[in-house]
């Protein structure tokens, strides 16, 4: 009957050892060490293998926003031309919010294509489209294709009478 304890106690001594030389501890959200991989981790793409933007010949139009020989009207319609280019050729408008619009424009999008130059007088120092006056354009989709444009006009202000709207 001892043998048997000691055998008991022994094979136990063992299956503890055995479990602890192949614990790894975790730590709260995080998971298993068997759930990392041995595997190389898929190649990273380098910044030099980035695709590069293609600006397009649009974008010289775009290029004239703000300028003296373009009206505030014409300002509006060279936006929504490139506007609708980009709904075209990507299948919609453009989403978000300004900056996010202009990011797109400028080619932050599924093609890398620039709708709009990467600089110009008509960018704020936050990214967004800006009218001759410097107040950020306000865009709002009426459809999947179709995007109103607005320039607050002279009194800066959004929602007043001499606001400048796209057709």
């Amino acid at each position: 009957m001892k043998r048997l304890a000691w055998f008991v106690v022994v094979a136990a001594l063992i299956a503890v050892a055995l479990f602890l030389l192949n614990w790894e501890p975790t730590h709260p959200g995080e998971p298993p060490a068997a759930a990392y991989s041995r595997e190389a981790p898929p190649e990273r793409r380098a910044p030099d293998d980035v695709p590069e933007l293609t600006l397009l010949p649009v974008a010289e139009s775009a290029a004239a926003l703000n300028s003296s020989d373009n009206t505030p009207g014409d300002d509006i319609s060279i936006l929504a031309l490139m506007v609708s280019y980009y709904g075209k050729i990507l299948g919609g408008n453009p989403v978000g919010e300004n900056d996010e619009i202009t990011a797109a424009l400028m080619g932050k999008n599924s093609k890398r294509l620039a709708f709009l130059p990467q600089d110009g007088q008509f960018l704020d120092s936050s990214g967004r489209l800006i009218d001759r006056w410097g107040t950020p354009y306000f865009f709002h989709a009426l459809s999947g294709s179709k995007m109103e444009i607005i320039s607050a006009g002279v009194d800066r202000k959004h929602h007043t009478e001499d606001d400048i709207t796209s057709d």
